[in-house]
């Protein structure tokens, strides 16, 4: 709030209303019912058992499990009144998240991450494009259907982060690759730059707001982090933010923001494989907790030079995230030193 001099009134408005729609799917379910919204990690636990083959039988359908998982996931970084934690977010939940727009620079907004836009005509197709517009490549986005619209009404935002997370390939394929946490040295936060819609479900009536992530090339940082495609998303220095909202900037003037960011406080570190555990609460500290490849790199190749192919392949599968790893991968993998941590000059 201290940062962008903005209210929370919104967000916790739209809190109430998912906790409200959640107590009422609660109360179907007996079991769900007797642990209550005060016990958020019994009650993810319960859900995801009753989402195992062999589980007890519930009082809610498949769809109203997963809707009830989806809420509880949400919900489970917000359980604290005073603050709110969210240690981590993949796109593909399509979780709400504060950000700042143009249109209310003084207020938090709770918009889904992945833009509709405006022209769908039907539910299912609206929801099914957030796949291909969770990110938006801004030299490209004057020109993209998906996204000039937004760019043109100037409907820009801020996205509050302390980090993300990336992942560095160790093969042309990325079938091995490592991940990266890229945040800075203050722990203080950082505006994403990005853009906003609002869609009108045709049969409902009702809004569906969403906004995507600009990005740029990368910076030193990121051109070793992110190999494969040497991108990273577009930050907008403090001092530039209430210009990146002004909606009446230029094209040029914008273009001139979307560059890459060289902040001398940012650094990358690799963590573990967690991130792509199943079944498991993500949202906490420990997911970001450094962690050293090259000591399995080490392991492993000397298994390889011992021709135990067995081991080797062991040695790497417990912490590196390769589903169709081959022999072939993992001497190439093997061949390799990790940077453990990375910075700006």
């Amino acid at each position: 709030m201290e940062h962008y001099n903005a209210s929370f009134e919104s967000i916790t408005e739209d809190m109430d209303l998912i906790k409200e729609r959640f107590t009422v799917m609660l109360n179907k379910d007996d079991a769900l019912k007797s642990i209550g919204l005060e016990n958020p990690s019994e009650l993810g636990t319960q859900l995801i058992q009753y989402n195992q083959k062999d589980a007890l039988p519930s009082s809610l359908t498949k769809q109203e499990l997963t809707q009830m998982r989806w809420y509880q996931r949400f919900l489970s970084a917000y359980d604290d009144p005073t603050t709110h934690h969210r240690y981590y977010e993949n796109g593909f939940d399509f979780f709400p998240t504060p950000i700042i727009t143009a249109g209310e620079p003084d207020k938090f907004k709770m918009f889904n991450w992945g833009l509709v836009p405006f022209f769908y005509k039907d539910e299912a197709s609206a929801m099914k494009s957030r796949l291909s517009t969770l990110n938006c490549i801004s030299e490209e986005m004057w020109n993209k259907s998906s996204f000039k619209d937004a760019i043109a009404k100037s409907q820009r935002c801020l996205i509050p982060v302390t980090g993300f997370f990336e992942w560095r390939w160790l093969d042309e394929e990325g079938t091995v690759k490592i991940p990266y946490y890229v945040t800075f040295r203050d722990g203080k936060l950082r505006s994403m730059a990005g853009l906003y819609n609002r869609w009108k479900n045709p049969t409902t009536g009702e809004y569906y707001y969403s906004y995507t992530l600009l990005t740029c090339r990368a910076n030193t940082i990121m051109d070793y982090v992110h190999n494969a495609k040497k991108r990273m998303p577009v930050f907008i220095h403090k001092d530039d933010e209430k210009d990146w909202l002004n909606r009446d900037l230029s094209k040029a003037e914008i273009t001139d923001l979307c560059q890459p960011f060289d902040d001398p406080g940012m650094r990358a570190y690799t963590i573990s494989k967690m991130l792509t555990t199943r079944n498991i609460n993500l949202n906490v500290p420990e997911l970001l907790q450094p962690f050293n490849y090259n000591v399995a790199i080490q392991e492993a190749k000397e298994f390889l030079e011992r021709k135990e192919r067995k081991k080797a392949m062991e040695a790497f599968n417990n912490v590196i995230t390769g589903q169709k790893m081959t022999e072939e991968h993992l001497r190439i993998a093997a061949a390799q030193e990790i940077i453990s941590e990375l910075s700006i000059a």
